[in-house]
């Protein structure tokens, strides 16, 4: 990856988290943009699953958000953990069948034959 596109995936990440920040914490907690991006940076115990959660209960749009703030190892990872806990949840089904490409997550959403 070259200077040009680490900058633009930077831009990118800090865009996700202020947007993240007006959405979805309402000022509930004080935190910066650049304190959330340090804290998953440094893989905070427990942060992330907070951060996903936050995105996925409120985010307008939470499969960019998600794409653009967790690498996609991780990102599988906590959908999984996240699917497993909220049962038949189907905005979680249809968020995470975005971000995987995996569509068979939420098959009510699929075309009809």
């Amino acid at each position: 990856m070259d200077e040009k596109d680490m900058d633009k995936m930077t831009n990118s990440r800090l865009a996700s988290t202020k947007t993240v920040l007006q959405e979805c914490f309402w000022g509930e907690y004080h935190l910066s943009a650049q304190e959330i991006l340090d804290r998953l940076d440094r893989k905070e115990p427990g942060f992330d699953r907070f951060l996903i959660s936050k995105i996925i209960e409120n985010s307008r749009h939470p499969s960019r958000h998600l794409r653009n703030l967790f690498p996609r190892s991780i990102l599988q990872n906590l959908l999984d953990r996240y699917l497993d806990q909220a049962g038949e949840n189907k905005r979680l089904r249809l968020i995470a069948a975005n971000v995987t490409g995996n569509y068979s997550q939420a098959p009510e959403y699929q075309w009809r034959r």
